[in-house]
């Protein structure tokens, strides 16, 4: 896979993963935000319906002082509480349980702004209670409403003078069931909306659980796959990278059949590709011009050699034969030794060469020059100066005794007959041949070969006189 649509794709993944983690951490908010309302929906109830049942009793308590006391103030908080509660009058900013207690002890009014005037029983359903949660409410404001009735009309007949059936009216048997029928509802509203509030409360804290959790998984998933992502793409660049080096490290040692051989189709992959081929046509075109570079040095070898050696025999030409001597006479005068040069020529050679044609003078001249070789020590050159004229350089030679010796040698090699293929016929050879020594007789190379080819020419003349040489 290309790198490029790696980081495309762990992109992708990411961005989700960001999203998923903000779904949550937002579903976690708003979780809490619900649980937060419920709570406060849990202690608005409680409130609601403590204040009910504070308005009933705070009610009751100041009809029965007024009735005790017939102090005109009881009977006009007694009002006071009645509009309160059904919204005809605004509550004192500090309005609580005590607040009539307090009131009742002497303790002046603050002056601080009121509440808004609004109905206690408006202010439970605007809470959002249930339906049956507000028909125990309708019911409790109902009895309520009856007891306040029968607190009123003990109120009045207090006011009118009746004060023992006033009394009466609120000890009696009927009174106390009537106020305690009152009671009843509003505890059973708090209780049912006390364990309403209660499941509500847990269920959103559940919520806040489960939100909590899916936000701290997506958390978890986003590092592992950052993880992830960071190791496998370290690992798509690192390990190619030192493949990569390696072959370079490889290559610069000098070893050109080194190969990446990366697989995959990623950018690395490619690269590879490239790479091989392009090490491929590299070796290709070195091999190519090692071949042409070798065919090239052995043209160079062949032309060096034909031009220091005779084509026909291999054997040193004059020019590698004038190096040598000089060679050899530097080095004999260098170490005190002597240089001897052998100046050969054929007899009776141009009859062969006329009667059985070139091809039979060509074998006689080969088979000449491999007796000379044959006939002289490692050391020595046998070379070929022209024609049928041969030279032979002798090295620590430095006496015409073993010079003799040598060219007789030499001479009796000669004399073998030579067997030609072609006419199949066995002719007979024989040769002049002349010596000269360095330093004895010359101290240079021209005077030198110049004395070998006279002494030659003299040997010719005295075996043309004894008859023994044929006619060239």
């Amino acid at each position: 896979m290309q790198i490029r649509t790696k980081l495309t794709l762990n992109l992708l993944v990411q961005v989700l993963l960001v999203a998923l983690v903000v779904a949550a951490l937002l579903h976690l908010a708003q979780t809490y935000k619900t649980l937060e309302q419920a709570q406060w929906r849990h202690f608005e109830g409680h409130k609601l319906a403590s204040e009910l049942h504070q308005s009933v009793n705070e009610a009751t308590q100041m009809a029965r002082l007024y009735v005790v006391g017939r102090r005109p103030e009881h009977a006009r908080y007694f009002r006071e509480i009645e509009r309160m509660r059904d919204g005809e009058e605004p509550r004192p900013a500090d309005y609580d349980a005590v607040h009539w207690d307090l009131v009742l002890g002497g303790r002046e009014r603050a002056d601080s702004r009121p509440v808004p005037a609004q109905a206690l029983v408006d202010r439970i359903r605007a809470a959002g209670f249930s339906d049956s949660e507000l028909a125990l409410l309708d019911e409790a404001r109902r009895r309520a409403t009856e007891l306040l009735r029968v607190e009123a009309h003990a109120v009045a007949l207090m006011s009118s003078g009746a004060q023992a059936a006033a009394t009466d009216m609120l000890h009696n048997t009927a009174y106390l069931q009537m106020r305690a029928a009152t009671l009843e509802p509003v505890r059973q509203f708090m209780q049912e909306a006390g364990q309403r509030l209660t499941v509500e409360r847990e269920r959103a804290a559940n919520a806040a659980r489960d939100a909590s959790w899916l936000a701290a998984g997506a958390l978890f998933l986003l590092a592992l796959h950052a993880l992830f992502s960071t190791f496998n793409l370290d690992r798509s660049v690192r390990v190619p990278m030192a493949v990569l080096r390696e072959w370079a490290q490889t290559v610069r040692a000098g070893r050109l059949d080194r190969r990446t051989r990366l697989e995959g189709r990623s950018e690395f992959g490619e690269l590879s590709s490239v790479i091989d081929q392009m090490a491929d046509s590299v070796e290709r075109n070195l091999g190519e011009l090692r071949e042409e570079v070798l065919r090239r040095t052995r043209a160079e070898e062949v032309v060096r050699h034909l031009a220091n050696h005779d084509a026909l025999t291999g054997l040193p030409s004059l020019r590698l034969l004038h190096d040598r001597l000089e060679r050899a006479m530097a080095r004999a005068q260098r170490e005190g030794q002597g240089v001897a040069v052998l100046f050969v020529d054929l007899n009776g050679f141009k009859p062969i060469n006329d009667r059985w044609g070139h091809e039979s003078g060509d074998a006689v001249l080969k088979a000449v020059a491999q007796r000379l070789q044959g006939g002289v020590r490692d050391a020595d050159t046998v070379g070929r100066i022209g024609g049928d004229e041969f030279l032979v350089v002798l090295p620590d030679v430095a006496t015409l005794e073993t010079a003799t010796q040598v060219r007789d040698k030499l001479d009796a090699a000669l004399r073998e007959p030579v067997y030609l293929p072609g006419p199949q016929v066995l002719v007979n050879l024989s040769a002049a041949i002349g010596i000269a020594l360095f330093p004895s007789m010359a101290t240079d190379m021209t005077t030198l070969l110049r004395l070998a080819d006279e002494d030659m020419y003299r040997i010719k003349a005295v075996q043309k006189a004894a008859g023994s040489a044929p006619q060239r």
